[in-house]
């Protein structure tokens, strides 16, 4: 007899009244099916249990992911009207919950207890659950989710701010080996760049020598956003002079070589790392200055350092032969000068060292052309070396058959692979200017979605992330693109959508209603939601209440025409009754509040020290740092609504400042909106907060997200 065999046997006997030894004909062959995936499957599943007259379905989880979707499957099934709630089982203190715990000691156990009028519809919703198990088997080693796949899921995670998705897909590609692990080592960085805090990147020992590697620009641009925060902003703001020679080597000793020509300055972050790198070089170039003066000029950091070069920095670099251009550092003009000439064999390896140096695909595959003009003889005897076979190699990796797509309709038409890192990296090139014309958004958009219904389905959606990350270009939405972000909103709510896609979307919505735009286009965003309305379940009450949260705090092109959706709303979350979760409801009814509307509220026990369902206040102070000063507002009013006498401090600081440092040690709990929120600012809250519980850091948009994160936090309950 095995353990789990001596278990259940403890667990069917007193104080359980339910006899399993003796179950007959349905319910005993349903007994008999539940068990049997625990014992020997190992598999989740639900136990029916009786105690004194009540009867009690377990839900028994052996690992987190199991217990993750048993929660999700047993509010559908038996969650409100068949049962108030489920539960964790966390003590012992019930003789039966105790012999529950014992089926899985290092899983979860769920619990839910069924009124008498429901015993009927609870039995029947289990064995619809377990047909539905039975027939659709959970996809196991055997069957595991091709690379294109995970990395969506990798993407979608950071786009719709859940960083434990993200963190799930990176494990997965580390446990199977999908990529190799200077590959997984950047995705790492995508991730905490994305959606953790400057101080990680900095204080993560496996990423000291990550700068000395050949990288994509999205890597080397998330480090250079993060030196910019933990080195240079913060000398900006004190009036003395500052010393760049000593800036230049803290950064220099955390990340050497960083940014060391403009070729890989995407932003103003990259072009200050670019600065004070000539800052410690003896000889400063001068094309290196010029191009920083032309494009970045008007930053002090910028301006500071090419006074204190002392080069006349409008003198252009003098004429040079590829090698001497590639050990002045300019790797672009090396490259470009072996690109125009007839190709000599001899500086065919120097191409190799000049493209992994530039880092970027196109440069990879104007070397890898070099090398394939090259003789049969002459090539092999190239590759014959190891040095140079394995940077061709690197090289080979960045490109798709020797080949890059040029911009998102050329990748969206042609036949290139599944792989949204490879996206995420060709993309960094593509600027607007160049990567989707405005005379070519409604093509892209006809295009996208013709995509979206024929075999390309697959790889177009794995791409959905890369390109709204891409549009948004991490400072915000260009007011050009309002047009081409709202028809790609309308896309993505037409097409079948899933819960992140919905999450992803209500990103787009946040930063077109931030933006502006025209009536026209704020009737098609109407429109578009409106169509969601015959599709949403209780399961997405959360994105409902967040989808009229910013619909509220952004300016309205059509009064009228929102109020009527937002009624159409108020209808459809009725419906759902109480089986909506209680989180979901408890934002329902504050944006409903909001908009004139009662949204009947499930009964729940009443407390005089919090709200209904979240009596507990482990503080009294609280503070709020966003941007958006709306959302803050409107988070701050619902707080003191919940918690009578609980104060409420907002910030919304650019940069460190000692007020902002000493609303952080002031108060109970620092919510922070990092969706919403500078990297300065950011920082500077993680650096003053000595007690790390204390700070939440939020990724959603708008107050619903705000609040949502501090119930969360009050609560203590990860699921």
């Amino acid at each position: 007899m095995t353990e789990i065999t001596t278990r259940l046997t403890e667990f069917y006997a007193a104080p359980n009244e339910v006899d399993r030894a003796n179950a007959k004909g349905a319910v005993g062959d349903l007994l008999g099916g539940l068990v049997a995936r625990l014992d020997p499957g190992g598999k989740r599943t639900l136990l029916p249990a009786r105690v004194a007259g009540m009867t009690r379905w377990y839900g028994v989880a052996p690992t987190d992911r199991d217990a993750r979707l048993l929660l999700e499957e047993m509010q559908s099934w038996l969650g409100p009207p068949v049962s108030p709630r489920v539960a964790v089982v966390r003590s012992d203190a019930d003789p039966v919950d105790g012999l529950a715990l014992q089926l899985a000691p290092t899983g979860t156990i769920l619990r839910v207890d069924i009124p008498t009028g429901w015993l009927g519809q609870a039995r029947e919703n289990v064995s619809i659950l377990l047909d539905t198990w039975s027939l659709a088997p959970e996809r196991g080693l055997e069957a595991p989710r091709p690379l294109g796949r995970v990395l969506r899921n990798f993407y979608e995670g950071l786009l719709a701010g859940d960083r434990e998705a993200s963190e799930a897909a990176l494990a997965d590609i580390r446990f199977r080996s999908l990529l190799s692990p200077t590959n997984v080592r950047f995705l790492h960085i995508e991730l905490i760049g994305t959606r953790g805090t400057p101080a990680e990147l900095r204080d993560d020992s496996s990423l000291r020598d990550v700068t000395l590697l050949s990288r994509p620009p999205a890597v080397t641009e998330h480090l250079a956003s993060a030196a910019n925060a933990l080195f240079f902003e913060p000398v900006l703001e004190a009036p003395a002079t500052v010393d760049w020679h000593s800036v230049g080597q803290q950064l220099e000793e955390l990340w050497p070589g960083l940014v060391t020509h403009p070729s890989q300055v995407l932003s103003l972050a990259g072009a200050r790392c670019l600065a004070v790198t000539e800052v410690l070089a003896d000889q400063p170039r001068p094309s290196v200055l010029v191009a920083l003066r032309d494009v970045w000029g008007d930053d002090d950091l910028v301006a500071a350092v090419a006074r204190r070069s002392e080069i006349d920095i409008g003198v252009a670099v003098p004429p040079a032969g590829p090698l001497q251009l590639y050990h002045a550092g300019e790797y672009a003009l090396a490259l470009q000068a072996i690109d125009d000439q007839k190709v000599a064999d001899s500086l065919v390896a120097l191409a190799l060292h000049a493209a992994l140096n530039l880092g970027d695909a196109d440069s990879a595959a104007k070397a890898l052309g070099i090398v394939d003009r090259l003789s049969d003889s002459s090539r092999a005897e190239l590759l014959g070396n190891a040095v140079e076979r394995a940077f061709y190699e690197q090289l080979v990796s960045k490109t798709s058959g020797m080949k890059v797509p040029q911009g998102w309709i050329e990748w969206l038409a042609g036949d290139w692979p599944d792989r949204p890192d490879l996206l995420s990296e060709w993309s960094a090139e593509w600027h607007q200017a160049s990567g989707l014309a405005a005379e070519d958004a409604d093509a892209f958009a006809v295009g996208f979605l013709d995509a979206l219904n024929d075999q390309r389905r697959g790889r177009t959606r794995n791409g959905l992330p890369v390109f709204i990350d891409w549009l948004l270009d991490h400072g915000g939405l260009d007011l050009g693109a309002v047009s081409l972000a709202v028809t790609m909103l309308d896309i993505m709510l037409s097409s079948e959508p899933g819960r992140v896609e919905r999450k992803a979307g209500l990103e787009l919505l946040d930063e077109i209603l931030g933006t502006g735009c025209s009536a026209s286009e704020y009737a098609e965003i109407l429109n578009a939601l409106r169509g969601q309305l015959g599709q949403v379940g209780p399961r997405d009450g959360g994105w409902l209440a967040a989808s009229i949260d910013l619909l509220l705090l952004s300016a309205s092109q059509d009064q009228a025409a929102r109020g009527a959706l937002i009624g159409e709303c108020f209808a459809v979350a009725t419906s759902w009754g109480a089986r909506t979760d209680a989180i979901d409801e408890l934002l329902l009814s504050k944006v409903f509040g909001d908009a004139g509307l009662v949204f009947p509220p499930r009964e729940r026990p009443v407390s005089d020290d919090g709200p209904p369902g979240h009596a507990h206040r482990p503080f009294r102070k609280v503070g709020i740092y966003s941007l958006l000063e709306p959302a803050a507002n409107a988070a701050a009013r619902w707080i003191k609504e919940m918690w009578p006498g609980t104060e409420v401090t907002l910030s919304h600081d650019h940069v460190n400042s000692r007020a902002l440092e000493a609303l952080v040690h002031g108060s109970d709990v620092m919510l922070v909106q990092t969706s919403r929120a500078k990297h300065a600012a950011t920082n500077a809250i993680t650096a003053a907060t000595t007690d790390k519980a204390r700070l939440v850091l939020i990724h959603g948009r708008g107050a619903t997200a705000i609040l949502r994160g501090l119930v969360h936090w009050v609560d203590g309950d990860p699921t």
